[in-house]
């Protein structure tokens, strides 16, 4: 039997919440637990009693504070909703506003955090990545191992309609080069991001187990067996 490991997992998105990166840590998290691992996670504030999560995957479920920073408020009419649009989306692009406290928070928390064996942390969002590297230093390496999972590319995304600012490159690079290994889903989503950094790369596939599918509040409409 394999040695019981201490793990550390640091995700944006947890369960109950349904999302594509909550799904991939929480199965992470319960499949840890089920072969006999120490599991510390941390996740964002939700308004939401985890005992019975807890019962039944026992783990060190530690929840990061709620945002300071606010939301850009959507105002009324055509001209207020055209205006608050803008601001978002220009806050968004100039510097990842308001996603941009994750990299504050976990940044925070992981400076107190050490002698983990293996640390896995979360993007979407990237700002997670970011705190995580921004914690990290070779007099404090925090856990043996750091894995930087990559749900979809950065820099190299090509789904959304404007491209992230140059300087953004730099911070995907900085944070890259501490990370030991980058694990994304599929073989495809390999080219969106930088060639030195393809060797660190490693495809590991989405897992879930569909037999907990309505403990997320989701209804299947083609049930698998």
């Amino acid at each position: 039997m394999t040695s019981s490991l201490k793990i550390l997992l640091v995700s944006n998105g947890f369960y109950p919440e349904i999302s594509p990166r909550s799904f991939r840590a929480t199965e992470l998290a319960k499949e840890f637990v089920r072969q006999g691992h120490q599991v510390r996670a941390y996740t964002k504030f939700r308004d939401f009693d985890y005992t019975e999560f807890l019962n039944n995957y026992p783990m060190d479920l530690r929840i990061w504070p709620k945002y300071r920073f606010q939301c850009i408020p959507q105002w009324k009419g055509k001209l207020g909703l055209l205006i608050s649009r803008g601001l978002k989306r220009l806050a968004l692009m100039l510097a990842e506003y308001p996603g941009i406290e994750d990299m504050l928070k976990v940044s925070s928390f992981l400076r107190n955090e050490g002698g983990h064996d293996l640390m896995i942390s979360f993007a979407v969002p990237y700002p997670v990545q970011w705190g995580v590297a921004l914690a990290r230093t070779k007099k404090h390496p925090i856990a043996g191992t750091w894995v930087a999972d990559c749900g979809d590319p950065y820099m190299g995304c090509d789904t959304d309609s404007f491209k992230k600012l140059f300087y953004f490159r730099w911070v995907e690079k900085w944070f890259m080069r501490k990370a030991d290994f980058i694990s994304i889903p599929i073989e495809n989503a390999r080219k969106g991001y930088y060639p030195e950094f393809h060797r660190k790369i490693k495809v590991i596939p989405q897992g879930f187990e569909f037999r907990t599918i309505s403990s997320h509040g989701a209804k299947m409409a083609n049930p698998i067996p």
